[in-house]
């Protein structure tokens, strides 16, 4: 059937123009809804099988056909015979969503761009150019082999560009280089028009008209799928590519510490990045991780890497977080998604290349709950006792869980919060909680136990932004926070929200928590 508005799509559009809506020079035309019929993957279809799901398996979806697409022209088809047909769009790149935002979309259209991966230079310009299903180490190959520059994004190798970049992106390279959209010069992007056309816009740094640098400031940070399904990143001054990287691989095991000597561990850690996580600090080369996993994994893992002319300052990091504890054990250790073999618990070096391929390995697709928050100053003691407790004794032991403490600042918070959509600029360490099993049948006491333990180290409000703490990662997204929009944007909200009201009218983009019109109310249409 034809799509056709309802009366409070277009109430909600009244504002709209003319002027507002003419196409500009960098924009084609509106798309027709003739969509090649090899693009569309339908139940029947062998493929569908694997497409319908992303890593997280808790998400297997019921679509009524998957849009495997290959170039703009042809996410623009499929946009408009969505719209044509009354079905509801989603979109996913990688398929890392914690959260059943791509692939929960029985009866409608997952828009898979996982065929548009290719990375390109473009030497009159000096612009990169990403295409949004790429994956990131398919990225950071291309751009260190073929132009000699890099992004400084995640470490998991198959998260898709697309929805890392809009969400803001960090890696190993981050507190060196600061964030993904830091370098973010243009987008392309397959919008929805007042009038229900899909419609193909690039804007960039250089647009001189309001909205347009609106739409691409929305895009650095604020997270994928909500104002149209970006096709291409334009990305300018890249970082040039490190010839060589330190690792540090450190296990300690469970068995040696009490709960003093984790108390001083976490303290160690906190006060070594609130000492060296400024702007300017010699250690911006440094990245740490820390893994504490629950007890019946057997021990806690560290790992960091560093990059720069003084590798002797990662021994200096370890011996200032390991003082007066055990010493460390050379043994296979899990941090997060990553199973890293040490042989022992010395530093080695190597390319950047090779230690971001052995770094990027990603563990096996399971069934998974994540929760993260952002912190500005060092664990208070409080906190500590409340993290030994939920891994110590955990009600149900999974060896597969554990909170995940990134070294974070340093670059990253050169940039204003006001600049791009990601407002958390003073932290000093971002957490990631993780939970994974493989059964359905356990899900309930899994889901208990990283929801207590949060709720613990928070109260039912999240990690609000105040003296110690500042919020969550839109790309770590979590259904049970409940202010949701002040613990992802701070105050960036409400420009997100007028860049929502004039680039997708119509809130064809939606999802669980995707940005409101500004006169929505709770919850967005689904």
């Amino acid at each position: 059937m034809a799509y056709t508005p309802t009366r409070r799509q277009l109430l909600r559009a009244g504002g709209a123009t003319a002027g507002t809506l003419a196409l500009g020079r960098r924009r084609l035309a509106a798309a027709q809804s003739t969509v090649d019929p090899d693009v569309l993957i339908y139940p029947d279809d062998p493929l569908y099988a694997d497409l319908r799901h992303g890593f997280n398996l808790r998400w297997i979806g019921s679509p009524a056909f998957i849009a495997l697409c290959h170039d703009s022209a042809q996410v623009a088809q499929t946009v408009q015979h969505a719209l044509d047909n009354g079905l509801r769009i989603t979109v996913r790149s990688g398929g890392h969503c914690y959260e059943d935002f791509s692939s929960g979309n029985d009866g409608g259209v997952i828009i898979d761009m996982s065929p548009m991966a290719s990375v390109s230079h473009d030497a009159e310009t000096g612009m990169y150019a990403v295409e949004a299903g790429a994956r990131l180490l398919q990225v950071y190959t291309a751009l260190d082999e073929q132009f000699g520059v890099t992004l400084p994004g995640g470490s998991c190798s198959t998260v898709g560009a697309g929805g890392h970049i809009t969400g803001g992106g960090y890696g190993l390279l981050s507190r060196l280089h600061g964030l993904t959209v830091d370098y973010l010069h243009g987008v392309e992007v397959v919008h929805v028009t007042n009038d229900g056309r899909a419609e193909i816009v690039t804007v960039t740094r250089d647009s001189m008209d309001a909205d347009e640098q609106d739409l691409l400031w929305g895009h650095q940070g604020g997270g994928g799928g909500n104002f149209g399904v970006v096709t291409k990143f334009l990305l300018a001054d890249l970082p040039e590519a490190p010839a060589e990287a330190h690792l540090m691989f450190h296990g300690y095991d469970w068995s040696t510490l009490d709960q003093a000597s984790f108390r001083r561990f976490l303290q160690n850690y906190g006060n070594f990045l609130a000492e060296h996580s400024g702007v300017d600090s010699p250690y911006k080369g440094l990245f740490p991780l820390l893994g504490l996993n629950q007890l019946a994994s057997g021990h806690i893992g560290l790992t960091a890497q560093y990059v720069g002319d003084q590798p002797e300052l990662l021994a200096e990091f370890a011996r200032a977080v390991s003082d007066g504890l055990p010493s460390p054990t050379a043994r296979r250790i899990m941090v997060g998604h990553h199973r890293i073999v040490s042989q022992s618990p010395e530093i080695q070096s190597m390319s950047w290349l090779t230690a971001t391929r052995q770094m990027s390995g990603t563990g096996p697709s399971r069934r998974g709950k994540y929760k993260s928050a952002y912190m500005i100053e060092p664990f208070p003691d409080e906190q500590i006792d409340v993290i030994w407790e939920f891994l110590v004794n955990p009600a149900v032991p999974n060896p597969s869980s554990l909170l995940q403490v990134d070294g974070y600042g340093c670059q990253v918070n050169a940039i204003d919060p006001a600049a791009t959509a990601v407002p958390q600029r003073s932290s000093i360490m971002k957490l990631q909680y993780q939970a994974y099993w493989t059964d359905a049948a356990d899900d309930d006491v899994n889901l208990e136990w990283i929801r207590s333990f949060y709720t613990a180290m928070y109260g039912e409000q999240g990690p609000m932004p105040d003296s110690v703490m500042d919020g969550c990662y839109v790309n770590y997204p979590d259904v049970d926070l409940i202010d949701w929009p002040t613990l992802y944007y701070k105050g960036n909200y409400a420009r997100l929200q007028r860049v929502k009201a004039r680039w997708d009218p119509l809130n064809i983009f939606n999802y669980q928590q995707s940005i409101r019109l500004p006169e929505d109310g709770a919850t967005p249409t689904v």
